[in-house]
């Protein structure tokens, strides 16, 4: 239940944490400036040190979190605390003080809530054994990732280079150009359009050879709109990363080989008539790829444990119960029934059964 709670507590802090120390609102009246105080810089605190100290909160047992020094008087240390941010911090975004200080509000909030929880015995009451068993499941299944992730987050030298020689043209960088010769004219897209895209057509067939000879790409799409009068500005020339990727098959194989100064053929498109030119061609550095390439290891190796861990569970579910078709939802202790719901069972007819006499197969049986 803590865990839980804790996760809340942390959603709820998040806003805090995002903000930086010095911001300054356009509204803010501004004052003189003025000789700013001589300081002294802020001491480290040792990790035995306490940085929360409660007092009235009075635990039979050690808390969970934190140390007894009496009776009614909890202390946590700066190791403790870290490591409880350090535990529900599954983001690993940056604390700023003023988050880590209403993170540590709380924690202290549950410890009081807790202790009364304590006190008025809800250890027996089944929900809470319930929400106990759902937690511990899912705190080993995210410490079993975040294990995984330490695991396969460090690969050797060895590994980084035998995966960068393996994979060069993934690392491959290349800039490419294109020529846009659009098939309709985007103001008078009603005009001929067999006639524009015609000419169009021959446009592009002619721009191509021009291109091929080592003409400008930026001067050659400058001339297809004027030829072709279209008024809007013409494209950019070159296309970003996400668009090469975005390429069909044919024209990404088109460009597999051509060399700097090479251009395709005219590939017909959506868009309109395209020629590509390969602007320039280079392969990142193994050092500066290798922030890459820890990401890569480190995926696939928690991927294939994952599988190899999930792909050894077979499920079976109830279909009777899973199914929605007529199946009472199950009555959660303290939850209203739903409006309409019919009390007592209902029957119903599973797919794969013989029907009821007068019912087409697999329809429901009206109750009697």
């Amino acid at each position: 239940m803590a865990s839980k709670s804790l996760l809340i507590l942390l959603l709820a802090v998040a806003p805090l944490a995002a903000q930086q120390p010095g911001t300054v609102h356009a509204n803010a009246p501004q004052t003189p400036a003025a000789n700013p105080p001589v300081t002294t810089p802020a001491q480290p605190v040792a990790p035995d040190a306490a940085v929360i100290t409660v007092h009235g909160i009075c635990p039979a047992e050690k808390p969970s979190i934190g140390q007894k020094t009496d009776s009614c008087t909890v202390v946590l240390t700066r190791a403790q605390f870290e490591g409880m941010v350090h535990a529900i911090n599954l983001s690993n975004q940056p604390f700023t003080p003023a988050a880590l200080r209403s993170l540590g509000s709380g924690y202290v909030t549950l410890m009081a809530l807790a202790n009364a929880g304590e006190k008025a015995g809800v250890e027996k009451d089944q929900r809470f054994q319930e929400q106990m068993d759902v937690a511990r499941t899912r705190a080993l299944a995210e410490v079993y990732r975040q294990s995984l992730l330490d695991k396969y987050g460090n690969p050797s030298d060895e590994e980084i280079r035998n995966y960068y020689q393996q994979n060069l043209p993934q690392f491959e960088q290349v800039r490419i150009d294109r020529i846009l010769v659009p098939k309709v004219n985007p103001l008078h897209s009603q005009d001929k359009p067999a006639e524009f895209e015609k000419k169009a057509r021959e446009l592009a067939a002619q721009i191509r050879e021009r291109a091929a000879k080592g003409e400008d790409p930026f001067s050659l799409q400058a001339e297809v709109y004027k030829t072709l009068a279209i008024k809007t500005m013409p494209p950019q020339i070159e296309i970003n990363p996400l668009q090469i990727r975005l390429l069909s098959k044919a024209v990404q194989d088109d460009l597999h080989d051509l060399k700097p100064g090479e251009v395709t053929k005219v590939e017909a498109e959506a868009s309109g008539f395209n020629i590509y030119k390969i602007r320039s061609r280079n392969t990142l550095p193994l050092e500066q790829a290798r922030e890459q390439i820890v990401r890569d290891l480190q995926r696939k190796g928690v991927d294939a444990e994952l599988k190899a861990v999930t792909g050894s569970v077979h499920t079976e579910f109830n279909e009777q119960f899973f199914s929605p078709r007529g199946v009472q939802p199950p009555q959660i202790p303290g939850m209203p029934r739903p409006a309409g719901a019919v009390s007592g069972p209902t029957r119903v007819h599973v797919v794969g059964t013989p029907a009821t006499s007068g019912n087409p197969a697999g329809q429901p049986s009206s109750p009697k």
